[in-house]
């Protein structure tokens, strides 16, 4: 199974995810609507879901929550365009710490060359061995990322 579940309040990004996974041969379900995610999540089975934190009317903190609860051994991206304080990494919310096993942080804007490397380093693992996936890894956001001349 090589779907992926992407969900982003900002249509342009969903359509970028979309176009950059399906081009890697990927199937992609991008949907805008958190409600909608929610029911997703419930339903149907993802190799792997990339969720925005700041979605509009749902938390996407809810979103992942539900995917966690759902399919605890599908690994998560989770992707905002708010800075993280280290600059780099995985965020560590309020009951989803950066050592939990299958999750991910993204930063956005990413180059997409940075998303597309991630989801192929976390789907090489086998999806029922947590203990297998790679550590999370320390993707710079742009604004930390040292200048190049």
């Amino acid at each position: 199974m090589n779907t992926i579940l992407v969900v982003d309040d900002e249509v342009g990004i969903c359509c970028v995810i979309q176009h950059l996974l399906v081009r890697q041969g990927y199937v992609v379900t991008a949907m805008t609507d958190g409600r909608a995610a929610l029911e997703a999540v419930a339903r149907d089975e993802y190799a792997a879901a990339l969720i925005d934190l700041n979605l509009a009317e749902i938390d996407g903190k809810q979103v992942i929550r539900a995917a966690r609860a759902a399919w605890p051994n599908m690994p998560i991206i989770m992707m905002s365009g708010l800075v993280l304080e280290s600059g780099c990494g995985t965020p560590d919310l309020p009951g989803m710490s950066a050592r939990i096993p299958g999750l991910y942080g993204l930063a956005k804007p990413f180059k997409p060359m940075d998303l597309i490397q991630l989801v192929q380093d976390i789907l090489s693992f086998p999806a029922g061995d947590a203990l297998a996936w790679p550590a999370a890894p320390r993707l710079e956001s742009p604004a930390a990322a040292p200048a190049r001349r």
